[in-house]
């Protein structure tokens, strides 16, 4: 009953800071939402947000979340631009989304400049403990993230990919 109390009390505080959400959120508490001017963040229908969920977003950036999806404890999503998760998916604890390189960087006489991309991950994607999607990075539906995978390229559907950097280690997988 304490725990019921409690997932309303903090369900309502992250609601909040939404820009739209849909039936049924539960957040677990209250997490930390920092928003730049005319930033949005959009919940779908029976999403979960478990403890200490951080969602930091820039001066005008998007965050998207889609329905039946899970964001573990400590989730971290950092938007400078977009970030975009699909429907079904599995986030789970310490995930880290960076759709930015935080910092001006050049090589060999090059211009430094930070450099943004969003991040799409597409619907029923299962993403392991620790694992960080990086900057331009489109998961493809249906694959998995291994645990402590560093994903700096696209990922096919239905793979798995795992390593630092994430290369595909399996084919055609399927998860529930």
């Amino acid at each position: 009953m304490w725990q019921e109390l409690s997932d309303r009390i903090t369900t309502w505080l992250v609601k909040r800071h939404l820009t739209s959400c849909g039936e049924n959120l539960r957040a677990r508490n209250p997490g930390e939402f920092f928003l730049g001017k005319g930033a949005e963040i959009h919940i779908g229908n029976n999403v979960l947000l478990e403890r200490k969920v951080r969602i930091s977003l820039g001066d005008n950036a998007r965050v998207y979340i889609g329905d039946n999806t899970y964001l573990g404890d400590y989730t971290n999503v950092l938007a400078v631009k977009e970030v975009s998760i699909g429907r079904g998916c599995a986030i789970s604890w310490h995930v880290l989304f960076m759709d930015t390189s935080s910092h001006p960087l050049g090589f060999a006489g090059e211009e430094p400049v930070t450099k943004i991309e969003p991040i799409r991950v597409e619907d029923h994607v299962w993403i392991g403990c620790r694992a960080v999607i990086l900057k331009g990075v489109t998961v493809g539906e249906g694959s998995i993230i291994a645990n402590n995978a560093v994903v700096t390229k696209d990922v096919p559907p239905r793979t798995m990919v795992a390593g630092n950097p994430a290369r595909v280690i399996k084919e055609d997988v399927i998860w529930e």
